[in-house]
Parts: structure tokens; C-alpha cells; sequence
């Protein structure tokens, strides 16, 4: 497959099999992901693999922590953002939304079942966590996104799903202490892992991307 045709394949999975795929498998995704550009080779990432009763410990946590984290993390200082940008970026995303339900309602999807999948890992059988630690100028956190999107890229190659879990990184005081992980370490996010539904309707919906040049500015 053309990487570029790789690239574009990728998609959110929500809905999974219930059979996990191989560690090996996973490891060589891992693999992929190890090899994202970082500062002077520090590789500053942590890569946690959840499976069987740790991953539901975590989506325990997560469902019972999350609304208030969110409020907590809501309530917190952000840096400001122009009116201008706030209602472009606003329009896309009800636009996204609007699409989605419509689809969804007109396939029968329980809505409030995909919603839930916000906190579970969408019931993958794998869940993984990527940290990072703390640096002054971000460059640690910067190398572990990058290292995520490799291995996003890697399991879509190699017929796995995956999707971005937010909730992790929201939730993430809970979990360190769930998992007794080290207090330093950030939790950059999620990702859940496993053998797609193909023909869930959840797993089909249309992905579309603006014309590249209504967000490029050329000097």
C-alpha cells in the first residue's frame, strides 16, 4: 500500500471484536512507534499496554472519575482565543457531529451506547496509555504525539483499529494511582486496540478533510 493511501486509510474504530490481537503484534507497533523523532535520542516515552482486569480497572476510573475531572480541567485557565477562530473551529465541529448522528440514527445505532465509548475504550480488547515527562519546552510531549501517530499509522497497516482516548489524559491523576504508576510521568492519552467490525455502521462513517489550501498560509 502507498503510505500516502496509508495515511488516508486511518480512521477511528469504535466498535471491536472481542479477541485481542497477538503481543507480538502489538510490539511491532510499538516498535514503529519508538522510532518518531525526539530530542537528542532521549526517547522520553512509556508505553503502557492494557489488557484483562487492568484495563477495566482503568475504565472504572475513568467512568466514575471523569465528570469531574472534566470540570476540574475546564475551570482551569486557557489561552485566549480570538472570537474569529473560536467559530471556525466551532462550525466544523457541529458540522462533524451533525453528520455523524444523522448517519448513526438512520442505521439504528444506540447513540447513547457509542457515547459510553468515550470511557471504555469503546470495549477493545487492548487499551494503550502513552506517557511522557514533564520538560519546560514540551519537546518530551511533542515526541510521544508523534510516536502515537506512528503507531496509529503501524496498526492500520497491519489491519488493526485504534482510537484516540481523550478521557485518558483527562482522568490521569486516578489512573497513576490505579496502576501505581510514577506520579512524574504525563499521560499523554490512549489508544484503543483491536480487530475492527467492519460492517458496523459506527466503523463506516464518511471522513472527509478540507481542501489543504483553505488551511495553508504561504509567505
Amino acid at each position: 500500500m502507498d503510505f500516502i493511501e496509508l495515511i488516508t486509510k486511518r480512521r477511528s474504530i469504535r466498535c471491536f471484536k472481542t479477541d485481542p490481537p497477538p503481543r507480538e503484534l502489538i510490539l511491532d507497533c510499538l516498535e514503529a512507534a519508538s522510532w518518531a523523532p525526539n530530542p537528542t535520542n532521549q526517547q522520553p516515552w512509556r508505553f503502557i499496554v492494557l489488557t484483562g482486569e487492568k484495563l477495566k480497572d482503568v475504565i472504572r476510573v475513568i467512568e466514575e472519575r471523569y465528570a469531574e475531572a472534566f470540570q476540574t480541567k475546564e475551570a482551569q485557565p486557557s489561552p485566549p482565543l480570538s472570537e474569529e477562530a473560536a467559530a471556525t473551529l466551532r462550525k466544523r465541529k457541529e458540522h462533524a457531529f451533525q453528520q455523524m448522528i444523522s448517519l448513526l440514527k438512520a442505521k439504528g445505532v444506540n447513540l447513547q451506547e457509542v457515547g459510553s465509548g468515550n470511557f471504555n475504550f469503546h470495549r477493545a480488547p487492548v487499551g494503550i496509555i502513552f506517557a511522557t515527562y514533564p520538560w519546560k519546552d514540551q519537546n518530551f510531549l511533542k515526541s510521544t504525539i508523534a510516536a502515537m501517530e506512528n503507531f496509529l499509522l503501524a496498526a492500520t497497516a497491519k489491519g488493526l483499529g485504534t482510537c484516540w482516548m481523550n478521557a485518558v489524559s483527562i482522568c490521569q491523576e486516578d489512573i497513576k494511582r490505579t496502576l501505581n504508576l510514577s506520579p512524574e510521568l504525563i499521560l499523554v492519552d490512549g489508544i484503543a486496540v483491536g480487530y475492527p467490525v467492519e460492517d458496523n455502521p459506527i466503523n463506516q462513517l464518511p471522513r472527509e478533510r478540507l481542501p489543504v489550501n483553505e488551511v495553508t498560509d504561504w509567505f
